[in-house]
């Protein structure tokens, strides 16, 4: 019996001023490095097998200050965030004088809109779900070190149908959360402990 767990990434200067951002590079700021140092409490009374992260810089610096084994860290750009395109670094505010058409269609198509430049949160979720059944052994412990999309496109695979539940959970910054695998079927231990 495995586990997955997933943990947030701590928070950036762009979490903190309310941006559109993903694949944007931000490192974190006192309030993200605070909370991946209690996120590593959390996370000493839990044992891991392995670890991976996404190659942002958001999410390789939680995963070096979380991994309290010291763990060689695994690498992958499949784990980034959602490419928002042409909204990157933008407030909501500002898209809707920017790009007002191409924001009424990501509101009203958000499944299978593609964003100019950048992918569908449908795309995210083929890319977060493939890595996860070609790079993680359900019979072993291993942490997740990534973004908030990919967290919960996974969830919404494992626990709904699609992206039925996408929007149905609130992991923040530094969050953790815990799936167990019993004979390949997954359940959900831990939502958001710590963050």
């Amino acid at each position: 019996m495995g586990k997955l767990i997933l943990v947030r990434h701590g928070e950036t200067e762009l979490n903190a001023k309310g941006v559109y951002f993903g694949i944007l590079d931000p490192p974190l700021n006192k309030v993200g490095v605070s909370q991946a140092e209690k996120s590593r409490i959390r996370l000493s009374e839990l044992s891991y097998d392995k670890i991976w992260t996404s190659d942002l810089k958001r999410a390789s610096e939680t995963a070096n200050i979380i991994n309290h084994k010291e763990y060689e860290i695994e690498h992958s750009s499949k784990l980034r965030e959602l490419n928002f395109g042409i909204f990157e670094g933008y407030k909501y505010e500002e898209l809707k004088v920017k790009y007002p058409n191409e924001l009424k269609r990501c509101e009203e198509e958000w499944e299978t809109y593609n964003y100019e430049n950048g992918e569908s949160v449908n795309d995210l979720q083929n890319r977060a779900v493939n890595f996860i059944e070609e790079n993680i052994d359900f019979e072993k412990t291993t942490v997740v070190v990534t973004h908030w999309g990919i967290i919960n496109v996974i969830l919404s695979y494992y626990f709904s149908k699609g992206l039925e539940s996408y929007w149905k959970f609130s992991v923040e910054n530094g969050g953790i959360v815990v799936i167990e695998f019993l004979n390949g079927f997954p359940i959900l231990k831990g939502l958001n402990v710590g963050g």
